[in-house]
């Protein structure tokens, strides 16, 4: 039975992929700062580690005798780039030290972003081969993680996975879009033009993950990263424009809803204005401006070719399906 160390297991996605492998019979260790709020976690089976990822001694315990590591845990919402800098990168690299001071050391699967490489052009899916532009701090903070990851693979297996806008039961940024077409029955464009995206459901990403902790191709051993390989996007069946998103949570919820496009002054007046606040207040924000700097490319589009043809994965379920999937979970634990 393969035993598998999941860091940010508290989180949205951590706690899914908990759940994943525990149905699947992976014996599960979760490093977690908070033993409460892990305990849906402890209710599955899992071991709780208490610690973090700057206390290098916690990392070291939870990771002893493990198979594989799933190093999701990370900041996507900060004051500053160094506080992007901190969780992201620093803490990266210490579970990557972590991982090479064991006799036999375990596969890593760094759960990146799309943010990484960066925003696609018009018309054009984002590769994995592609020249990597991030145009963000998060971005560029997951793009750092994913060099600081690669320096240990001489020592470590790793293998990186860049998600797109990730979806599904617990995720309180996609619960954002579904009160907004609730209660305005209409949901915010950036800019008078088609905004093309890729997402995924949660599930899939977890199912996506499993495959290549199990026969995925590896970052080279080299210490940096050659275009592409060792890394994987994966995404839903299609690509649809953002607008749509609100349609699918809407027709979710059995009601309609209408894409409202804005001008990208507005999101930018908007974004500085949750700048300061946050600033204020000393906690970022949902929308501030770097997340505008996101929302104002051309489109965040990627194709998971390379996932499909080389370890068969293909979405569980439509995007219909997932959406209404979501919603069920919503509504079943007073979220919405």
């Amino acid at each position: 039975m393969p035993r598998a160390l999941v860091t940010g297991a508290t989180g949205f996605v951590g706690s899914n992929l908990v759940a994943h492998l525990r149905h699947l019979g992976w014996e599960v260790n979760c490093l977690v700062r908070d033993a409460a709020r892990a305990a849906p976690l402890e209710q599955l089976g899992a071991n709780l580690f208490l610690g973090h990822l700057d206390d290098e001694e916690s990392i070291e315990c939870a990771i002893a005798e493990t198979d594989c590591v799933f190093h999701v845990a990370g900041r996507v919402r900060a004051l500053s780039s160094r506080q992007f800098e901190k969780d992201n990168v620093v803490g990266t690299r210490h579970v990557m030290e972590a991982a090479a001071a064991q006799d036999e050391s375990p596969v890593v699967i760094y759960v990146s972003s799309l943010a990484a490489g960066g925003p696609s052009r018009r018309d054009t899916p984002r590769l994995e081969s592609d020249d990597d532009e991030p145009v963000s701090d998060y971005g560029r903070s997951k793009h750092a993680a994913e060099r600081a990851a690669a320096a240990f693979a001489d020592e470590v297996p790793l293998s990186v996975v860049r998600p797109p806008i990730i979806f599904g039961a617990a995720d309180r940024a996609s619960l954002a879009i579904f009160r907004s077409v609730r209660m305005l029955r209409l949901l915010p464009v950036p800019g008078f033009r088609r905004f093309p995206v890729s997402l995924v459901h949660v599930a899939d990403l977890c199912e996506a993950m499993v495959r290549i902790a199990q026969r995925g191709e590896r970052v080279p051993h080299n210490g940096s990263m050659k275009p592409g390989e060792g890394i994987y996007y994966v995404a839903a069946e299609r690509t649809i424009p953002y607008g749509e998103l609100g349609k699918l949570a809407a027709q979710a919820l059995g009601h309609g809803a209408i894409a409202l496009p804005l001008p990208r002054a507005f999101f930018w007046i908007l974004g500085g204005a949750m700048e300061v606040v946050g600033q204020l207040r000393r906690e970022p924000g949902v929308i501030n401006l770097d997340k505008i700097r996101e929302a104002v490319a051309p489109g965040w589009v990627c194709s998971d070719k390379k996932l499909r043809q080389s370890l068969g994965y293909a979405p569980g379920a439509p995007l219909e399906e997932r959406f209404s999937a979501t919603a069920a979970w919503y509504r079943e634990h007073g979220w919405l």
